[in-house]
């Protein structure tokens, strides 16, 4: 009898446990989806929408260039 409460209330605190996890690990999702959006809502608004100057970055001209001191 002892033994069948014993083991009832283990698989209930597991139960609990288990539920206490998913309710946790679902509220970071959460939470961490918004924040990617709003990261990235910002991150386009600043990048994307400026205009950048037409020049060639890839190029080493300037390497030949002489730095003035």
């Amino acid at each position: 009898m002892r033994r069948k409460k014993a083991e009832k209330k283990r698989k209930s605190v597991a139960a609990k446990a288990a539920k206490i996890i998913l309710i946790t690990l679902g509220i970071g999702a959460v939470f961490g989806a918004a924040a990617a959006l709003g990261i990235h809502g910002m991150i386009k608004k600043v990048f994307v929408n400026e205009k950048w100057p037409d020049e060639e970055w890839s190029s080493d001209d300037w390497a030949e260039e002489e730095l003035e001191n």
